[in-house]
């Protein structure tokens, strides 16, 4: 468990270096070595990417994993690869075999050959001719299955088909835009689509929910019941339903019967006022220099700050998702976002202490309570956020960023020394490593004393 959380933590990384090219490299590098080298403490694994080529494709970590960033990634047919494969990639084209499991974000996909473990994929486009051994987890605009599954599937495409010919030995739970059900599944059968068109078998139960239709091809089976929920009522081929068929309507939306009242908004606003005083108030009160050195991170440090708070604004809830999905237990993800919506919350009180220092000092108050400052700069805070468009944006980014940024840099993580550069020494070394300074040279030995 803790490596799989690990990886998918390491292939964030990747993510992150590819999509932000704008960060100074030797900043990217040192940070990104920082977080491969500390993933969330495990002792086995070990991500140093300090001083590595960015072209390079592929990374092992530890035992039995393996990190690609690619722009063709390739196992040729008749080739076995025994790890877990943890992919970001243009185009993936796998015709051997691959003993693990795949995580891949790509383009376009094609698997030809066999994955013994799960496979999860996020892609424009997927085709699966060959064999899956364990389950499948697509998120993809055109999917096509081919081969086999052997476990239970889960997709999620705007296109999606189940080829004539191709089986799946477990469940299916399918959404899209259009379903082709043209092959088997062995076990039930959930759709969800705008139409969905069934000419395979079902052997389970089908629970179909479409709102555009579902009609059925001649060779159309299903061993179970069927339950359908549609704009209009089908009656399926004789023979074709083994069980019992039962079809529902979508409700019609209910309008609501009261008009909302003028002047809400403006009763929100200020209950939503009141609230953050109070709790701000306590917050602050409570931990007045932890807030008044957070603040002056902010007025010394702002776009550090910024740019640090930025990237954990949109780190963490990504981890978080992909973590529930795959890899981490349900009460440590839901921990962990309500971690990350409590940091957003707060984020705005120390800013508020920033932007309220900033405005007494100017009328000469150096040294005040930073409750009061708070008090000042939060007024100022939900002013500018009722600002329709740039305070929505000022709201839900920049306020945040600079708030998580600096609180990060007083937690003293890794990540503040990511972005210093090194200062460099009239010897040609640094002086100030990020992280950390420089190791003392060794002292050159003592000369013997000599007798008188």
């Amino acid at each position: 468990m803790k490596a799989r959380m690990g990886a998918v933590c390491g292939l964030l990384v990747l993510a992150l270096i590819a999509a932000v090219p704008a960060v100074a490299p030797a900043a990217m590098m040192q940070l990104t070595g920082t977080v491969g080298a500390t993933l969330i403490g495990l002792p086995d694994i070990k991500v140093d990417m300090d001083g590595m080529d960015p072209g390079n494709d592929g990374i092992s970590v530890g035992s039995g994993m393996v990190f690609s960033q690619a722009g063709h990634y390739m196992i040729p047919k008749g080739e076995t690869e025994v790890h877990d494969l943890y992919l970001w990639a243009q185009m993936l084209d796998l015709e051997g075999t691959l003993d693990g499991d795949l995580i891949a974000w790509v383009q376009n996909g094609r698997l030809g050959g066999t994955v013994t473990e799960d496979v999860t994929v996020f892609a424009q486009d997927l085709r699966i001719s060959g064999e899956v051994e364990d389950d499948l987890r697509v998120f993809c605009q055109n999917l096509w299955i081919d081969g086999t599954i052997k476990g239970d599937v889960l997709g999620f495409a705007a296109n999606l088909t189940v080829s004539e010919g191709a089986v799946v030995e477990g469940n299916m739970l399918a959404a899209g835009g259009v379903v082709y059900l043209n092959g088997d599944v062995v076990g039930d059968a959930r759709i969800a689509a705008g139409t969905a068109n069934v000419n395979g078998t079902i052997g389970g139960n089908a629970d179909i929910k479409t709102d555009g239709g579902l009609s059925f091809g001649p060779d159309a089976s299903v061993g179970g019941d069927l339950a359908y929920r549609g704009p209009a009522e089908i009656t399926p081929p004789e023979g074709t339903v083994a069980g019992a068929v039962t079809f529902s309507r979508p409700a019609p939306e209910a309008k609501p019967d009261f008009d909302i009242p003028k002047g809400l908004g403006v009763v929100w606003w200020l209950v939503r006022f009141l609230m953050a005083i109070v709790a701000g108030s306590v917050i602050v009160a409570l931990t007045k220099d932890h807030a008044r050195r957070t603040a002056e991170t902010i007025r010394s440090k702002p776009l550090k700050s910024l740019g640090i708070g930025f990237i954990a604004l949109i780190c963490v809830p990504i981890i978080a998702v992909i973590g529930m999905v795959l890899v981490l237990p349900f009460m440590l993800s839901i921990i962990l976002s309500l971690a990350y919506l409590i940091a957003l919350y707060i984020s705005k009180f120390y800013v508020s202490i920033w932007l309220g220092n900033l405005i007494l000092r100017r009328s000469g108050r150096t040294d005040v309570s930073p409750v009061p400052a708070m008090l000042l700069g939060l007024l100022i805070v939900y002013l500018v956020t009722a600002i329709p468009v740039a305070g929505t944006l000022i709201g839900i980014v920049i306020i945040p960023s600079l708030g998580i940024g600096a609180l990060l840099q007083r937690r003293e993580t890794r990540l503040n020394g990511a972005f210093e550069a090194p200062q460099p020494s009239p010897e040609g070394l640094p002086d100030a490593f990020p992280g950390g300074p420089r190791p003392s040279p060794p002292s050159p030995p003592t000369p013997p004393a000599t007798e008188a």
